[in-house]
């Protein structure tokens, strides 16, 4: 009678293989949850981020405009300055690459009606979608 206490004990403190599986799917269910989320946050930290290149930008391009009294021809001429400019660089390469690598666009005059505009065409590549950011 002992032995036979012994063994059902055994048996109930055991899962069972429905158990197991049920508790894989869960977790397998929240890290793709998870996944999901996280996602979604990375790619609202990339536009967070061309926010405040932009701005950076800007700052570089105000500063050129001060040093030589004219705005730059292009975001590249404040890597790599101009024979007639009269600063050297002011950002560095990586600096005018967005969170998408590619270069940040430079237009002068702004659509708007800015004396310049600086923008990136997002995660689609293509100017004029929604994704774009703009400096403002």
């Amino acid at each position: 009678m002992k032995a036979n206490l012994h063994i059902a004990r055994q048996v109930q403190a055991a899962f069972t293989l429905m158990e197991m599986m049920l508790v894989l799917a869960i977790i397998a269910l929240l890290i793709a949850i998870g996944a999901v989320t996280l996602g979604e946050v990375d790619e609202n930290a990339k536009f967070t981020a061309a926010e405040a290149q932009i701005n950076t930008l800007r700052t570089a391009v105000l500063q050129y405009k001060t040093n030589n009294r004219m705005l730059p021809p292009s975001l590249d001429a404040l890597v790599t300055p101009p024979a007639n400019a009269r600063k050297s660089k002011l950002a560095r390469e990586d600096a005018i690459i967005d969170p998408w690598n590619n270069k940040y666009l430079f237009r002068s005059p702004g659509k708007n009606g800015d004396a310049y505009e600086i923008y990136s065409a997002g995660p689609d590549k293509k100017e004029g979608t929604d994704d774009d950011v703009v400096s403002r």
